[in-house]
């Protein structure tokens, strides 16, 4: 008998806000961390793809409809760049100078490569799902649902340069290493 999970991928909705941000956090190694640091992580890598670009966002969910993985989404750097810096720098700079600094060093890591890669994504997956093809299931919703958009060139992301794992996932995904930021190494893809 396979004890494999039955998982299921579907558009995000609001139901499942607290779930990606709580999946967020904990691969983000920030649930015990003080609040104004789970906050900008909020601001920086969660909240702004849920609540402004929804339609670009996709959760894996079990059999309890818990999301236990999510995929988000900005389509467009130029749209992204303008409501990000309009709503989420001042919520990052009233946690206080330094992460005013860097929400805006995160954005440049985008901004290099937006010509060609002007979709860029975040994705993470409960540590407990983890090499059961869920972000392979993930990365072909999105990729699918971006290319019916007709978004091109691109879709980018950057990861931990010490994140391995995460690494060959992308490689063997066919994202190419665009460049080592520090803010991880930024990966692309053409769609």
């Amino acid at each position: 008998m396979d004890n494999k999970p039955v998982i299921t991928i579907k558009p995000y909705e609001l139901k499942y806000r607290r779930d990606v941000q709580q999946l967020c956090l904990a691969n983000a190694n920030h649930l015990d961390k003080p609040f104004e640091d789970r906050r900008y992580i909020l601001i920086m890598y969660c909240n702004y793809y849920i609540e402004q670009e929804p339609e670009n966002c996709f959760v894996a969910v079990n059999e309890e409809d818990k999301a236990i993985g999510y995929i988000i989404c900005s389509e467009s750097y130029k749209k992204y760049r303008e409501r990000f810096n309009r709503y989420y720098i001042p919520q990052a700079r009233s946690l206080g100078f330094s992460y005013y600094v860097k929400a805006k060093l995160d954005m440049l890591s985008h901004a290099m490569f937006a010509k060609k890669y002007p979709a860029h994504l975040h994705i993470d997956i409960d540590d407990n799902y983890q090499r059961l093809g869920i972000g392979t299931r993930l990365m072909n919703q999105l990729v699918d649902h971006l290319k019916a958009k007709g978004v091109k060139p691109g879709l980018m992301l950057v990861v931990g340069a010490n994140n391995e794992k995460g690494r060959n996932f992308y490689k063997k995904y066919g994202y190419k290493e665009l460049a080592v930021t520090k803010m991880g190494v930024a990966m692309g893809i053409e769609l």
